[in-house]
């Protein structure tokens, strides 16, 4: 089982991607849920950054949450939000 440690960034922007939004919200706690119990679960789309140790899952189409493995069973929530956010990593 994944421990998740967040960043107060993460913490912010993922304050800023679920307020108002009941399907946000449930589709974010599916894919956490999903990611500490099997975090190679094809529905992640579990993908690194190229030329990066940032690591990407998909929480819906448009929309990742970056985070960076602290060891094989300890990850950093980094940032949430939309796909192109990759840019910045």
């Amino acid at each position: 089982m994944i421990s998740l440690q967040k960043t107060s960034k993460y913490q912010r922007e993922r304050n800023k991607f679920v307020i108002n939004s009941v399907s946000k919200t449930n589709a974010l706690i599916k894919t956490l849920k999903i990611f500490v119990s099997n975090p190679r679960h094809p529905s992640l789309h579990l993908e690194k950054l190229s030329g990066s140790k940032i690591w990407t899952i998909r929480i819906d189409k448009g929309n990742r949450i970056f985070f960076y493995w602290i060891d094989e069973k300890t990850v950093l929530l980094l940032d949430i939000g939309p796909h192109d956010k990759y840019r910045r990593y």
